[in-house]
């Protein structure tokens, strides 16, 4: 007997899915590189946070006693996450947790609102993204909600190719138990426009950022957490004005089990799946958080990643930024390396939890 699949497929690729199965989720992201200011941004809207700790112990108490404990669903635990990296270093975030049920999406169009942070596709192909949430910093006594200020962005992503959306699988049903989609929505963009700082004290110094550079927009949606057969798990991309290299690798935690790896090439003529013969990989550095990370990556002759630096590292993640090669053309690649697993610990995913304020 087929199984039924708790979402609905959809002809409009990048727009919502109605996730319906407990422990799943649906996100849109988008990422920037002003690399003449050596600056970075990240967006992501999520129905389902697949990281917060909260919905894993929820779903988890759910599979061991489902007749007697509601299931969380992914409308339970939607957020708004935006973080801006300066010459290396975290300048700016928040992430926001909004009540059950307040994220709202088109199902014929892009088109995404949670609170003030919105995604919203226009005629000519372009994305407009605004967002707006109380920033949060990192002290010694933990994550510490900044009152008083307001962090907002307003940015415009224009596709540089005119190409369908890409979707496929991404973690297999033996990895993860669960269905996994990754549409490769707009992997290659213009990106404009500001963010800035608003200050309730000083109400003078809240002037506008210029934001240019090149950017990146997926989407990602499954049936069920990203963690349970995860090892270790890293992905990125090398954007460049005529083409764009984007991958996901994955340890699985059985042994038993291959790697999985994808690596997808865009350029002007289409978007396609580059076979992987080889994978080189030593995982031989450590960030502060004590979790490993490679020092060189490489797939086949087409993408090699040296030189890594690390930009933000958190107990269970690290973002980094490697030197690229990808078929002669030369510049940087924008990476993440995530161990789930860890936010099952109860001391870190309640310390993760503080980093959450309400929307």
């Amino acid at each position: 007997m087929a199984a039924i699949e708790l979402f609905q497929p959809n002809a409009v690729a990048d727009a919502w899915h109605n996730v319906i199965a407990p422990g799943g989720y649906e996100w849109w992201y988008f990422d920037a590189e002003d690399r003449e200011h050596d600056r970075q941004i990240v967006i992501i809207l999520l129905e389902g946070f697949v990281f917060h700790p909260g919905y894993l112990r929820k779903f988890a108490r759910y599979l061991k006693t489902p007749t007697k404990r509601t299931p969380p669903m992914p409308a339970d635990f939607p957020c708004a996450y935006f973080v801006v990296y300066e010459r290396g270093k975290i300048a700016h975030q928040f992430m926001l947790q909004y009540p059950p049920g307040e994220l709202s999406a088109a199902r014929d169009r892009l088109s995404v609102a949670l609170g003030p942070n919105q995604i919203q596709a226009g005629d000519d192909g372009s994305i407009r993204v605004t967002l707006r949430g109380t920033p949060w910093k990192l002290t010694w006594q933990g994550p510490k909600r900044l009152d008083g200020q307001t962090l907002t962005g307003d940015f415009t992503f224009k596709p540089k190719f005119n190409h369908p959306p890409m979707e496929r699988t991404f973690l297999s049903r033996p990895l993860s138990g669960a269905a996994h989609r990754w549409v490769l929505a707009n992997p290659l963009c213009d990106v404009e426009g500001t963010f800035r700082v608003f200050d309730a004290q000083a109400p003078g110094a809240g002037l506008g950022v210029r934001f240019g550079g090149l950017g990146y927009h997926d989407h990602n949606y499954g049936t069920g957490p990203l963690g349970p057969g995860l090892k270790r798990w890293i992905w990125g991309r090398a954007v460049f004005d005529d083409a764009v290299y984007t991958f996901h690798y994955a340890k699985p935690r059985d042994a038993s089990l291959t790697d999985e790896v994808h690596l997808v090439k865009g350029d002007a003529i289409e978007l396609r799946e580059v076979e992987i013969r080889r994978v080189e990989c030593d995982w031989k550095a450590i960030s502060p958080m004590l979790l490993r990370y490679p020092k060189a990556l490489s797939f086949n002759s087409t993408m090699r990643l040296k030189n890594p630096r690390l930009i933000d590292s958190a107990p269970f993640y690290m973002r980094l930024i490697y030197e690229a090669e990808c078929q002669g053309r030369r510049g940087t690649a924008f990476c993440e390396v995530a161990y789930p697993n860890r936010l099952r610990w109860p001391v870190l995913g309640r310390m993760i939890e503080m980093s959450i304020s309400d929307g």
